[in-house]
């Protein structure tokens, strides 16, 4: 149900309608009366960014998808972003040319107005702990990137030259490819690499090098 205060405080029955009210009035207030632009091609790819968070996006595919022009796109994304609707979520990598080349992914400020208001078929427990981590890093200020080769590592924080690779799994039977994932990064980055962080719904120990921390336990530290 996300993080609005007003949220916690309501009746069931009006937590949904009260957050789809909240994901209208930043769209309509914020961006397309601001603006003066389209409405319904506004909606749809906000709509269509809510439904596709956490995962990379392309400009080519969104254009195919919703028939929405790349500069009409480019600029809708940074509209949302300035109005802190939504994030982008760069690839790491030393090279500047290489981290703007990989495609990006897309998470947006709370789960709440996710829920409220995409097309989605299942709980998406996973996604939504992955958006979570996600919105309290970028709370904590830190400087945040994901990295994808053989296997993905959800984030990547930057302090100064200090690496922390972070993937995020809401479950207690932790796959083999988030920590495959994470000793593939830290073979590339070793020397860099200050710690490695696997965030579960309640496991909780060190292994090989890796630590397992519950994730509410994690957004208390």
């Amino acid at each position: 149900q996300g993080g609005f205060p007003e949220i916690s405080f309501a009746k069931e029955e009006f937590k949904a309608r009260i957050l789809k009210q909240y994901f209208d009035d930043i769209l309509y207030k914020d961006i397309i009366k601001r603006y003066n632009i389209n409405t319904k091609k506004v909606q749809d790819l906000a709509i269509y960014l809510m439904t596709n968070f956490t995962n990379k996006f392309s400009l080519r595919t969104i254009r195919n998808t919703l028939k929405i022009a790349y500069d009409s796109i480019q600029d809708y994304l940074s509209y949302f972003i300035e109005a802190y609707l939504f994030f982008i979520h760069d690839y790491f990598s030393y090279s500047l040319k290489e981290q703007k080349t990989r495609a990006s992914k897309i998470y947006c400020i709370d789960n709440g107005l996710r829920n409220a208001t995409s097309f989605k078929f299942s709980e998406d427990y996973g996604r939504l702990a992955e958006n979570l981590v996600f919105v309290e890093l970028k709370r904590r200020k830190q400087e945040v990137f994901y990295w994808d080769e053989k296997g993905e590592v959800d984030f990547v924080v930057k302090d100064g030259g200090e690496l922390t690779p972070i993937n995020v799994t809401y479950s207690d039977e932790v796959d083999k490819r988030e920590i495959n994932a994470l000793n593939e990064f830290k073979a590339r980055f070793n020397k860099n690499v200050k710690r490695m962080l696997i965030l579960t719904k309640d496991v909780e120990s060190m292994e090989a090098g890796i630590e397992f921390i519950p994730l509410w336990k994690w957004l208390l530290m």
